[in-house]
């Protein structure tokens, strides 16, 4: 299916809008970047709008290289769920979605070759005889974008699923429709290939113009919410109780377009457990079957945080609803219901409790009291803790932001460059303090998602300086290496955990820094010198090219040993 650009006349006022925009954007998130990088990050955003992804999850599956097979993005769901290295597919996924993005900022119509891409990398993606390290015209992002597509929907393929295959084209253009007839020829080559090698899917393509961009801009998320309920008990400060019929519920869950509501999950919580999880048996057992006439009598019901909650005879109105417990009854009666749209005489209630508490910390606490039930997997709940908090402050004091809460500081527009993950500091963390690069190259989530290792990383004892400079270094050295022009860009991707451990060593003169080492050292590591990171570089990739300079050396184990052994003979340790 080729989708066409809006059939509407694209005015002047529309498309200074959009360069408004885009200038204001650019100025705010990116403000270094190429004209050109920062329109494909814009159309990017724009069209994963509605999948409501962090920056470091956009910037995962960004191309736009030079050995990028002539795309610029390429994000595959299982379900809504964005499929990374470490990202395992839900169980209860049954459909799948795959987005390959291009985006130009010249303007004057569609251009073929733009199609002929697509096919292109379409065949790369799709030759399963090629093992992704074996196509050597990509670069090595796009090699693990292509790998874990295939893993993923590997693992999808023996149950029951659909597939989406959508190519998304958008150009700064004021054309209103294509009339070019290769267009569309290339379009129908690229369909036949998809189609034949994927013969569950459905393809389509998407030309966006200016006026689909400007229209996806001026779509803002529903920040107000209504709610229709039974009884309620009321407090002053507009904390509510209630009851509300679970067909009600529903309609709250459900957007416009069918699909659930996710951005009012909060965003450390939101990860659905899957049909197993005996506590999901049980509530859609309860859904489906129950004796028992009330489903709130033997369910603990919803808790909402919210910034305010009016009451007007029976219908709540919610200002940015956030559910922070309860996510897995949400999910169940959305499924429930989404799966059975005749269940109309429904009389039974889920019991609410809308939340208004005077500050986040406040409301972080909650998130954390009421999440014992169910099993929260990896880091969700320590977001909540005190120690995140105080290096969200100290990272402020520096302008940095740290997105503790995800998602925080890309809804307050804050540039891209300044926002710094939980994953991308426990990264520096584990190459610089634990000494294991190879692991901050290769599984930074596996280990978050392990309690021990967690508590190694995240521990309350360390100082909010010492996070402030592994941060700062892994910062400095991404810097460097993204300008060295003497290393390929697979060679800088892969060496630059191990750049971050051997330079922390040479500003303490310790083959093995401690917290208080670091941390008594701070300014030195947020003012590394390009020359000590030039020094340094040319030690550590001595080494890497020794052991075979490949992907595999980085993410191994032999590599962080023999640095470490080289380390210890230049700082031995004091009798």
């Amino acid at each position: 299916m080729l989708v066409l650009p809006l059939e509407v006349a694209v005015s002047q006022i529309d498309l200074d809008a959009l360069n408004t925009n885009f200038t204001n954007w650019k100025l705010e998130r990116l403000p270094n970047a190429p004209t050109d990088k920062a329109f494909e990050r814009y159309c990017a955003e724009q069209i994963l709008k509605d999948y409501e992804l962090s920056d470091e999850e956009i910037t995962s599956g960004a191309c736009g290289g030079t050995n990028d097979g002539g795309v610029d993005g390429m994000f595959f769901f299982a379900g809504r769920k964005l499929m990374g290295p470490q990202v395992n597919v839900p169980e209860e996924a049954s459909s799948a979605t795959l987005l390959i993005i291009q985006a130009t900022v010249s303007g004057g119509g569609f251009s073929e070759t733009r199609i002929e891409r697509f096919e292109s990398f379409a065949r790369d993606l799709l030759d399963y005889q090629t093992p992704p390290e074996k196509i050597s015209h990509l670069d090595q992002n796009t090699r693990t974008l292509i790998s874990t597509f295939r893993r993923a929907y590997g693992e999808m393929a023996g149950r029951k699923h659909s597939l989406n295959v959508i190519f998304y084209y958008a150009a700064k253009t004021s054309v209103t429709k294509d009339r070019n007839l290769k267009v569309h020829s290339r379009y129908k080559r690229l369909e036949r290939y998809v189609k034949g090698q994927l013969t569950n899917s459905t393809v389509s393509l998407e030309l966006w113009n200016c006026s689909n961009l400007i229209k996806r801009v001026r779509e803002q998320p529903e920040e107000t919410l209504a709610l229709q309920i039974e009884h309620h008990f009321s407090t002053p400060n507009g904390d509510v109780v209630c009851l509300s019929n679970l067909k009600n519920f529903f309609a709250f869950l459900r957007r416009k377009d069918g699909q659930l509501r996710t951005g009012i999950l909060e965003p450390n919580v939101r990860d659905y457990q899957g049909k197993r999880n005996p506590v999901n048996k049980d509530i859609r057992t309860t859904l489906e079957a129950s004796p028992v006439k009330e489903f709130w009598w033997l369910n603990n019901g919803i808790t909402v945080l919210a910034h305010s909650c009016s009451v007007m005879g029976d219908r709540l109105t919610i200002t940015n609803p956030e559910i922070v417990n309860g996510l897995q009854t949400s999910h169940e009666i959305f499924e429930f219901y989404s799966n059975q749209p005749q269940a109309i005489k429904e009389s039974r209630s889920v019991l609410l409790r809308i939340i208004v508490p005077p500050d986040e910390k406040i409301g972080s606490l909650i998130t954390k009291a009421t999440n014992f039930q169910t099993e929260v997997r990896g880091i969700s709940l320590h977001a909540t803790e005190e120690i995140h908090f105080n290096i969200e402050d100290k990272f402020l004091q520096h302008g940095l932001f740290y997105d503790r809460k995800k998602g925080k500081y890309k809804r307050l527009k804050k540039p891209v460059s300044q926002i710094v993950s939980v994953v991308e500091l426990a990264r520096a963390v584990i190459a610089i303090l634990l000494r294991r690069p190879d692991d901050a190259r290769a599984r930074p989530q596996t280990l978050l998602s392990r309690d021990e290792t967690y508590t190694e990383i995240f521990d309350k004892s360390h100082s909010s300086e010492m996070y402030l400079a592994v941060i700062s270094l892994d910062r400095h050295v991404a810097t460097f290496l993204g300008q060295y022009a003497k290393a390929t860009t697979e060679e800088t991707r892969d060496i630059r955990f191990y750049l971050d451990m051997w330079v922390s060593c040479e500003i303490v003169h310790s083959a093995r820094p401690t917290a208080s080492d670091i941390s008594s050292h701070v300014e030195k590591f947020v003012s590394v010198s390009a020359d000590q990171l030039n020094s340094a570089c040319q030690k550590v990739l001595k080494r890497y090219r020794k052991l075979g300079g490949t992907d595999q050396i980085a993410k191994g184990s032999d590599f962080a040993p023999a640095l470490q052994k080289s380390l210890n003979r230049i700082f031995p340790r004091k009798q």
